[in-house]
């Protein structure tokens, strides 16, 4: 079962840093989630929000500023703005990479990016269907994730329609999330050719509850740390 770092170590550093990234790594992390969008020229960085407001000392949108005004903009930790470009050089050779695509205008730049870098260790995930055609078309042989908020047979039925090779359930607005998980569930998800992500958790009991079980290649978390602990080295030690 891989740990993902939800944007990093998020839970001890500012999302989508250098320092969630840095840190991730140094705590164990199998791969690393960064959300990626793209600026008004089609730069891809590392940036969760469509608006700069709440992450960078800037304001306004995205889309409406050039990559170069970015040098004149700080995460609110005081970094520069990271671009693809830059985390994977962070990444690579040290951690696997896990994509949540924010927006279909930037497939492209971002397909182009990771194959200048010879960047092989990733994943692309999305919550949009033509989000991942997109990508499937621009990148046949990368495995696409789809993130859906059904978290039964609808959700399985659109993951297997979109062609992923993940189905990552969204569980956030649930309050007892692994009461919904079940063999049989994983098990109907197998069956039908998927591999299953958990998003995002970071309860202690919850995750001593997904310890349980055994066919689920991921689960996201902002504290990674613990994750492991919980999900990997207790499951290591009594084998």
């Amino acid at each position: 079962m891989e740990i993902i770092a939800h944007r990093g170590a998020s839970a001890y550093a500012l999302e989508n840093s250098r320092e969630a990234l840095e840190l991730a790594i140094r705590l164990g992390a199998d791969r690393i989630e960064l959300d990626v969008r793209v600026t008004r020229d089609n730069v891809p960085i590392v940036l969760h929000d469509a608006y700069l407001d709440r992450l960078t000392t800037g304001r306004g949108r995205l889309v409406d500023v050039k990559f170069s005004q970015l040098a004149k903009i700080r995460l609110k930790n005081g970094e520069p703005i990271l671009s693809l470009v830059e985390a994977l050089a962070i990444l690579k050779g040290r951690c696997p990479l896990y994509i949540d695509l924010k927006e279909e205008r930037a497939v492209k730049s971002t397909i182009k990016v990771l194959h200048e870098a010879n960047f092989k260790e990733v994943i692309i995930g999305a919550t949009s269907s033509e989000i991942l055609k997109s990508v499937q078309l621009a990148a046949p042989g990368v495995p696409t994730s789809l993130m859906v908020y059904a978290l039964g047979e609808e959700g399985i039925e659109i993951a297997q329609k979109a062609r992923a090779s993940f189905i990552h359930l969204c569980w956030e607005r649930y309050p007892n999330p692994t009461s919904l998980l079940t063999f049989k569930l994983l098990r109907r998800i197998a069956a039908a050719g998927l591999k299953t992500i958990l998003w995002h958790e970071e309860r202690p009991e919850e995750l001593e509850k997904i310890a349980q079980f055994k066919d689920i290649f991921g689960v996201c978390t902002n504290v990674p740390d613990l994750a492991r602990r919980i999900l990997v080295d207790k499951d290591a030690s009594l084998s």
